[in-house]
This record gives C-alpha cells, sequence and structure tokens, in this order.
C-alpha cells in the first residue's frame, strides 16, 4: 500500500501559485487553444479562462491555497485543488492533508461540481468527504457569447457579497466534514480486525451480491469467487505489516482504485472522482465504521 508517493493526479495535474492569473494558469496547463474560427461556435479558450478566474475568485474568498489545476477526458473535464488546511495525523507519522476540489465536466462551463477530499499521504490515496455543503455551484463568470466579433462581453465580473458569503458557507461546511472525518479515522485506525472479517470487508465492497449467501460457502469457495478488483484489494492489505485495521481495510480499497484500476491514469482518476469508484469508496467507508 506504501510502493507509491506520487499523487493520482501526478502528471496530468500542473502546481499552479495563487498568484498566477487565469491566463498564466492555462498557459502552463496547455488549455489556451486557439479560438475558434467558426462564427457560430464558442472559443473554447474563453470558456476555459472564465472557469480559471471563478475557480481562482472561489478558492480566494474561501481561503484555500491553490495547488493544481488539469484536465481529463480530452480536456473535456476541467479541475483545480486546493488546500484547506484541516490536515491530521493518526499514530506518529500517518499524515492526512485536506482538499476542495472544483471541476467543470459539461461543454457550456456553466456548473462547476464542488468536492471535498481527505488525502493519505503515505500511499497517496484519496478518501471522498461527504459535507452538507451543495455538490455544484453556477459558474458566474460564463459571460455572454456573441456569434459575432468580439465574440465575447468583455464585462468584468467579480464575487459580489452574496457570492462570497456562499463560498464561505461552502468551505465552512467542508472544513467541518473534514473535522469530523479526522475523529472518525481514529477509530478506524483503533479498530482491529482479523482475517476473515477483513477477506469479508472486500468482498462487500466490491462482490455485495456474492456475500448474500455467504452462510453456505466455504472458505475455499469463496477465495474462488474473488473477483479482479476485490482481490487486487486483499492482495493491497497484505502488504500492510501488522494487526489489520479499519483504518487500513478502507485505505487498502481508495489504493486499489487510485492506483491500480483502470486502463489509464486519467481513466483512473475520472472514476475515482465523478465515476462507479466514488460510489465504491463512500460505501467502503461506510462500510469500515460499521465494523
Amino acid at each position: 500500500m506504501n510502493a507509491t508517493n506520487q499523487k493520482p493526479w501526478h502528471g496530468i495535474g500542473v502546481a499552479v501559485e495563487a498568484n498566477f492569473s487565469s491566463r498564466e494558469m492555462l498557459y502552463k496547463a496547455k488549455l489556451d487553444w486557439e479560438v475558434s474560427k467558426i462564427p457560430s461556435q464558442r472559443p473554447k479558450s474563453y470558456g476555459n479562462q472564465e472557469t480559471l478566474r471563478f475557480f481562482k475568485g472561489f478558492f480566494e474568498a474561501g481561503e484555500a491555497d491553490i495547488e493544481t489545476i488539469g484536465s481529463l477526458d480530452g480536456s473535456r473535464i476541467l479541475w483545480a485543488l486546493a488546500r484547506l488546511n484541516k490536515d491530521f495525523i493518526l499514530g506518529e507519522e500517518d499524515k492526512v492533508t485536506s482538499y476542495v476540489l472544483l471541476a467543470s465536466r459539461d461543454e457550456s462551463r456553466e456548473k462547476i461540481d464542488v468536492q471535498f477530499l481527505a488525502i493519505r499521504e503515505n500511499g497517496c490515496n484519496m478518501q471522498p468527504i461527504a459535507s452538507k455543503a451543495k455538490t455544484h455551484i453556477k459558474n458566474i463568470f460564463r459571460r455572454t457569447f456573441n456569434p459575432a466579433f468580439p465574440f465575447i462581453n468583455q464585462k468584468p465580473q467579480t464575487f459580489d457579497d452574496d457570492m462570497i458569503k456562499k463560498t464561505i458557507a461552502i468551505i465552512g461546511m467542508g472544513r467541518e466534514a473534514l473535522s469530523a472525518f479526522a475523529a472518525d479515522a481514529q477509530r478506524l485506525a483503533d479498530k482491529n480486525v482479523d482475517e476473515q472479517a477483513a477477506q469479508m470487508f472486500m468482498f462487500n465492497v466490491f462482490q455485495p451480491e456474492t456475500v448474500k449467501n455467504i452462510s453456505v460457502i466455504g472458505e475455499k469457495e469463496l477465495t474462488e469467487l474473488a473477483e479482479s478488483n476485490t482481490k487486487l484489494a486483499i492482495e493491497t492489505l497484505s502488504q500492510t505489516p501488522g494487526q489489520p485495521t479499519a483504518w487500513n481495510l478502507l485505505n487498502a480499497v481508495t489504493h486499489t482504485i487510485d492506483h491500480r484500476l483502470g486502463k489509464s491514469q486519467d481513466s483512473r482518476l475520472r472514476q475515482a472522482w465523478f465515476g462507479a469508484n466514488a460510489k465504491l469508496k463512500a460505501r467502503a467507508l461506510e462500510l469500515a465504521l460499521a465494523l
């Protein structure tokens, strides 16, 4: 589980500084495409710039430190990560850092996804953290597009007082959820599990239908029924020294999803943030807390 110290977005995202302009961020991430020559088509480079301006404004209003921006799925998805400084340490050196993720997944760049993430530094695996905050917010910097030169309404936009209050509230609820997760993580780290419980946990996460009739399935047959994802997670867990804990189980699942599933790093990250694997992580946390 500790074989990699590369974050799941390593090589996909690029590091940026808070004082970068949206244009500078676009240039560094190679997202500053040329303006379309087709009058009826909105220049995507402007859409990207507007979106990064929104990301920057959101992070500044929420006092979050922007670290990385990038794109996925052939630049269809634009995303940015900022540190929330709600970190905690389990034991002596198991450090977990906190992030807010903003992402634009629709071509119009009108809607922005908001997620909160806990990242375990030793292994660089991510756990999505549910909060009471809205999961989407409108991109207020998306300006009116006209199909004739100069194409874009250049009237400047800023976060007004109401938008700042909304942003502060969203970030505040995220920080509260991350603080609650720190307490949950400590309980998981204090909960030892035996080998059978660990194996059952992996089946419950990846193959819930298989364990419905577990009472009539022998241990040998159960091993034979394990699918590839289940086997990978069990293998990942086996690399953890000492008596496994519920915290180890959760991290074996998230590490497997972030670093071992999928055909490419791009697809792994997309599935971990927005696809079916994000739901698997949420299920794994729920099952771990129930142990």
